[in-house]
Formats: structure tokens, sequence, C-alpha cells
């Protein structure tokens, strides 16, 4: 008896293989949308925080209002009847457009309004529109694969993708999108994903769609325009980033951990003679270079001397011996090429960590000037780490610890300001040596200033409060601690210097009433108090 072979792809029906195809597209467009989703969240946070400062309270806004949008979001979808595909297509087209526009949208109402009703009306209308439209997702897109298996299957695959979006989204935040896109192109590529899980469906679906002419026109406008946004996002970002800066900028980029801008009032700063090339550099207003971490002033080059003067000469004169010194932060060179006008100085270990901002600051030619190239100084070793966890496992020991970070306007940097890391710097402190920390302002933020002042002691330190005025900073405070107590009148200075002299250091440690000692809470890493201290209203009058 001769059998015929039996050819297998005959056996099943065209239909089934659509099915398939169909519900691996769907599952594919939920889990991309998901990622999206988180995104945009993650998007929205993050500028907010970049802006006001303090990130926990921005996250924890965002993402409740996000989830609660959402399930409005799910309650609408029971009115959708019919032509679900059409609409989970024009939900996407939505979020796509929401979520591309929603960095420039909002760095727009910024630098209009400021953190006023205008920028949070923005904020919140953002969180609120994205995440209804998000919570419509799921449930239409349910609704569509029912018809391709049992409702049991479809719920489990369905969350199953959305979860593993969830993932991919919130580990490329960190990891890609912002470290190599920065938050505006990343919104208009995320925004243009969007877009592209849309072409998908009505590719798929094109002869089922109803209306689909007006899907591909809206597709064609609203993806093409965020496909072309996103090319020239650099021209967009530098033209709305010049609206929150008073003078040019000359350089800005994103690394993986801030935003670094360096900006500059007048023109390029004139070459200095050979001779004179390790001379101090004194800037001129009409030529003032500025660098920015995050938004915030870091340095002004017409007064930084006021500031690195203060933050390094009262330490290092007070020290029994400087042969060994600690910069925690620092990363502009500042502090390092005051600390190198000790000749008994024999090493100089500076830890930042960020290696960009190494890079920016010992290659920029002006700012190479400012720090008289300290950060390529044979004396200077670099470790890009964290403060925290570098004083944490240090083996070794200092002379003098020089502290010199960002302001604590977020938890990553209010833990560098507690009992705890405290603690850990004095460990590493040696018998008779002493530690200074930058402490933000007494008269902008009196009760974060001594928050941190209480917390040195609560840290078993002998700590004194100074201050002085930094034009471009106003009254800036500082503490500096040791072992042993410490008198200020017994620091002498002995190096030259551009603004402090033996009577103005002795002035610093004087307070007057509206600056003087509060009744605080000392921070720590449970109960990091000092974030709400920080955000004093008073910052905002200027």
């Amino acid at each position: 008896m001769i059998t015929e072979p039996i050819d297998l792809a005959e056996e099943i029906p065209p239909a089934v293989d659509a099915s398939k195809r169909r519900v691996l597209v769907l599952l594919l467009s939920v889990c991309v949308a998901a990622s999206c989703a988180i995104v945009y969240e993650l998007i929205i946070a993050a500028m907010s925080s970049y802006l006001l400062g303090n990130s926990v309270y921005y996250f924890s806004i965002t993402i409740g209002i996000f989830m609660s949008s959402m399930g409005l979001g799910s309650f609408l979808s029971r009115y959708f009847l019919r032509d679900l595909v059409d609409r989970f297509i024009q939900i996407e087209i939505i979020i796509g457009l929401l979520g591309g526009i929603s960095t420039v949208l909002l760095l727009s109402m910024y630098v209009r309004y400021g953190g006023t009703t205008p920028y949070f009306l923005a904020m919140f209308g953002l969180i609120i529109g994205i995440g209804t439209f998000v919570g419509l997702e799921i449930p239409v897109l349910t609704r569509i694969m029912k018809e391709y298996g049992s409702l049991r299957v479809t719920i489990a695959n369905v969350f199953a993708f959305d979860y593993v979006g969830a993932l991919v989204g919130s580990v490329a935040f960190p990891l890609l999108l912002l470290k190599h896109l920065g938050l505006v192109q990343t919104a208009f590529v995320v925004g243009f994903l969007n877009v592209v899980v849309a072409v998908a469906l009505l590719l798929e679906y094109w002869t089922e769609v109803t209306s689909r002419i007006t899907l591909a026109l809206s597709i064609l406008i609203i993806g093409g325009g965020l496909l072309a946004a996103s090319v020239q996002s650099n021209r967009i970002s530098n033209y709305l980033e010049r609206g929150l800066y008073d003078a040019q900028i000359v350089h800005a980029e994103q690394s993986e951990y801030q935003r670094i801008v360096l900006t500059r009032m007048g023109d390029t700063w004139d070459a200095q003679p050979e001779p004179q090339a390790n001379r101090v550099v004194v800037a001129k207003r009409r030529n003032d270079l500025r660098l920015f971490i995050d938004g915030q002033i870091q340095f002004s080059s017409v007064d930084e001397y006021r500031y690195h003067e203060a933050l390094v000469h009262p330490a290092m004169e007070a020290a029994k011996r400087r042969i060994s010194v600690l910069i925690l932060g620092g990363g502009d060179g500042l502090a390092a090429r005051e600390v190198l006008k000790y000749p008994d100085v024999k090493q100089i270990l500076l830890v930042d960590l960020d290696p960009e901002i190494i890079r920016v600051c010992s290659t920029h030619p002006e700012v190479v000037a400012l720090n008289q190239g300290s950060l390529s100084h044979p004396k200077v070793r670099i470790i890009n780490r964290d403060a925290y966890k570098f004083v944490e496992e240090t083996g070794d020991t200092f002379d003098v610890i020089l502290i010199d970070l960002p302001d604590p306007n977020h938890e990553s940097l209010s833990k560098l300001y507690s009992v705890e890391f405290y603690k850990l710097t004095a460990r590493v402190l040696r018998p008779g040596g002493t530690l200074v920390s930058q402490s933000t302002s007494p008269y902008f933020a009196r009760a974060a200033f001594w928050s941190i002042h209480r917390s040195m002691e609560a840290a078993g330190l002998q700590t004194l409060a100074y201050h002085l005025d930094v034009p471009s900073l106003g009254d800036w405070g500082f503490n500096l601690a040791s072992h042993e107590p410490l008198r200020p009148e017994t620091i002498p200075l002995n190096v030259d210097t551009l603004y402090l002299t033996q009577d103005s250091m002795q002035a610093m440690f004087h307070f007057g009433r509206d600056v003087d000692e509060l009744d605080v809470r000392v921070n720590t890493l449970l109960k990091p108090i000092l974030i709400n201290y920080y955000n004093d209203k008073r910052w905002a009058y200027y």
C-alpha cells in the first residue's frame, strides 16, 4: 500500500497562524507599552527633582498620582464598547505625544514661571493624562486578546508581558537612556516607541480598522514630529536650558550621575603668558565662568576664591600636621589648588563619584586656568567612588579631611551629612587632625546648617561653626571639627590669599542673631530630617 507523505504545514489552517501572530504582536505591544509607561514616570519625577530638588517627594508624588490615574483609566475602559483595535491605536498615539513632549513642556514652564502654580499644573496634568491613558491599555488589549484564547491564559500572558516590560524600562532608564540620551531625547525616543506600537497594530489589523486613514495620518504627523525632535534634541535642550541660566552655555553634558553645565558671561578669557601661567586667576565680572551641577551653582570664577579659602585654610592651619589630605568631592580642583599652597603636603587624595566632572575640570582650558592644573598635579591622586563607601571601607588615615560635596537637596546626598557618615570620617582622621564640611547657608537654610553642626557633634567631634559672604552664593557656612577642642583665636594664617586675613578669619566664627544656632534635630541615615530643613522657603525669595 502506497501512502502519500503528510505535509504538516498544510494541516495547520492559515487562521491559526494569523491568530498566533496577532497574539505575539499584542503581547509585544503590551511589553513595549509598559516599558514606555515606567520611563515616563521616571522622566517626570527626575525632571522635577532636577529643577526643584527633594527627589523622594517628587518620585513619591509622581508614582502615587500615576498609579491612581491608571485606576481611573481602567475604570473608563468600560465605556469602550466597539472598535477596540482603533481605540488601542489611538491610546498609543496619544501616550506617545504626551510622553514625548513631557520634558520640553516641564522645562518650558519652569523657565517661564519657575516652581510656581503653572509648573505644577503642567506636571500634574502630564502625570494624570499619561497615567489615565496607560490605565486604558491593559483592559482594552485584554478584551482584544480574549478572541484568541481563554480568559485565564489571556490575563496571565498580558500581565506577565506587562511586568517584564516594566522591568526593562526601569533598568534601561538609569543605565542606558539617561546616561546616553538625557531627559529630553529620552522622552522623544520613548514617545516614538509608543507610535511604533501603533504602527505595528495598524499594519496587523489594517483591513479591520475602521479609521485607518485618519490613524495613519496621525501616526505620520506625530511619529515624524517625535523622530525629527529626537534628531534635533541637543539643539532643543540647549535652547531651553539657556533659559535656566543668565549667561551663555559653553559646555553641557549628562553624565551617569548628574547634569554638568558650564556658563560664561562675556568673552573667552585671554590666554595667560607662559611665565605667568601658574598665577592665581581672578575673573572679571564681564567674563564670569560658572559651573552648575543639576541646576545648582558650584562656583563662580569671580568669587570662588572666597569660598575655597574659607573651606581649606582654617582646617589646614589648625591641623597639627598636614602630610596627607583627603578631599571628598571637590571635583572642580579648586580646593586642591588651595591645599597645594602648603609645601609640607605630600599627598592629596581626591574622591569624587563622577569621572566626567574630573574630565571636564582637568581639560577645559578656562577651568584649568582657574584651578591651576591641580587635578593633574603629581601630589594629587583621584579616585572615582562614592564618598560614603570610600570612608566606610578605606584602611588609610588622614591629617586633614575636606568635605566639599554638593548641598543635601536629595537623599543620596543627605547621607553624606549624617551622623553615621561623620563617625566614619572621624574614624579615618588622625589624632591632631582636622575635618571641615561645607554646610550650606546659615541664612537661606538656617535649620539645615545647624543640623549639620549638631550631627557632627553627635558623631563625637569637637565642632566650630563659621561663615562668610560669597557674593554668588550669599552667606555661606562651614563646620570645622577635630577630636580635640579647637580655639579660633589660635588658628594662624601662613599662606598667600586673595580674601582671608588673620582678622577676617577670626570674624568668620561669629554669628548674628538671624543666623545664630537653632534647636534642631540631628540628621541620620534612617531619619534624614536634613532634607526637610534644607527646603527652606527663604530660598524662594532669591
